[in-house]
């Protein structure tokens, strides 16, 4: 059976485990001991990873498959940290490497963008300058949307709130998908930069009140109407390579 280490098992990371451990070793990285025992007894195997412990970095990195999903509000020196990784004598032993990153990396601009966008000025910084370092050495980056689904309701955080955006339109991926498309990469050796992004982009209006009826919770208040640039992910790429979202229209989610 081959391993996959998890480097970030939060929302995403402790689904993609849950998702992979009946057919690999999934190790987990584990910001404290906290749930230790808890993951230990759902058979994964953690081990203690934060900027100030990196001692495990030897047994973490003794896999097959490496995923690696830090958000970078987390760290102090996100970049350190990576570099930390991505320097670590194991790293080459690794078959394949496979960086969650997000389409924040694309700028404010009102147009489409495709993996082939020349980046000039991120909305993100800190996700360029991530991508800058990793690129060349990871085999598959995956920049997400929007992570919706299960708990993850977009209108659920305006609930009663004013909001002056309700034509923006929205780029979501459910997380099952990413999940879905990871494993995909996985058993095709899919290499490369790819979005992952719904195909439908429905308004912000729309998702929000829809959430709003389904869910029983208050619905926003749309005034105050300003301008915003509509940016819309293209995430087709990773479909002609023969992916399916389950996911296309994030008015299905809930």
């Amino acid at each position: 059976m081959k391993t996959i280490s998890i480097l970030g098992t939060g929302w995403l990371g402790y689904a993609l485990a849950s998702e992979l451990k009946n057919e690999f070793n999934v190790k987990v990285s584990i910001r404290t001991n906290e749930k230790k025992e808890e993951y230990i007894n759902e058979g994964l195997d953690p081990y203690l990873l934060n900027e100030e412990k990196l001692d495990f970095l030897d047994e973490l990195l003794e896999c097959d498959y490496l995923f690696i999903n830090f958000p970078p509000s987390k760290f102090n020196n996100y970049l350190e940290f990576l570099n930390n990784i991505y320097s670590h004598k194991n790293i080459s032993k690794v078959k394949k490497l496979i960086f969650i990153s997000s389409t924040s990396i694309y700028p404010n601009e009102q147009t489409i963008f495709n993996e082939d966008f020349e980046i000039k000025n991120p909305i993100s910084q800190k996700v360029y300058d991530a991508e800058v370092l990793i690129k060349s050495r990871t085999d598959v980056i995956l920049r997400c949307s929007g992570l919706m689904g299960y708990n993850r309701i977009a209108g659920k955080y305006f609930a009663g709130k004013v909001v002056d955006s309700e034509d923006v339109k929205v780029n979501y991926v459910h997380r099952d998908d990413v999940i879905s498309a990871t494993i995909f990469t996985i058993k095709n050796d899919i290499n490369g930069i790819l979005n992952l992004c719904a195909s439908s982009h429905p308004s912000r209006k729309e998702v929000y009140l829809l959430n709003a009826k389904k869910h029983n919770f208050e619905k926003p208040i749309f005034e105050n109407k300003k301008e915003y640039k509509n940016r819309i992910i293209d995430g087709s790429k990773i479909e002609r390579l023969g992916f399916e979202y389950k996911y296309p229209n994030p008015l299905e989610y809930y």
